[in-house]
């Protein structure tokens, strides 16, 4: 979709109900962007496939206590380490993180 259709379906949704915008906005439009942008081939057939069905749900973490939205000033850290990554740092006001099943972290 465009960028006008998807802000004119986010505006209508918030109409009603201002969460039910961020959810939708967040898992969808965030959310899986990010995993078809991003993730390699088979992150994108399983988590796709799984989130765009509505079987499991994507949250994003962005978000930092000292700097709020600012991508340029995050100072979470990701670390490779045997089996995947060790995170450090802190995020605040991530939507859907009660009860996603998939967590999308900005370090």
């Amino acid at each position: 979709m465009t960028t006008m259709e998807t802000g004119s379906i986010a505006f209508e949704l918030a109409k009603k109900d201002a969460s039910i915008a961020t959810f939708v906005l967040v898992h969808n439009y965030i959310g899986t962007a990010v995993v078809d942008a991003l993730g390699d081939e088979e992150q994108r057939e399983r988590i796709l496939t799984e989130t765009i069905n509505m079987d499991r749900f994507i949250c994003f973490g962005l978000t930092e206590p000292n700097y709020g939205s600012d991508a340029t000033g995050l100072k979470t850290v990701a670390k490779r380490v045997k089996g995947g990554y060790l995170l450090t740092g802190q995020k605040r006001w991530i939507g859907n993180a009660t009860f996603a099943d998939y967590i999308i972290i900005w370090a």
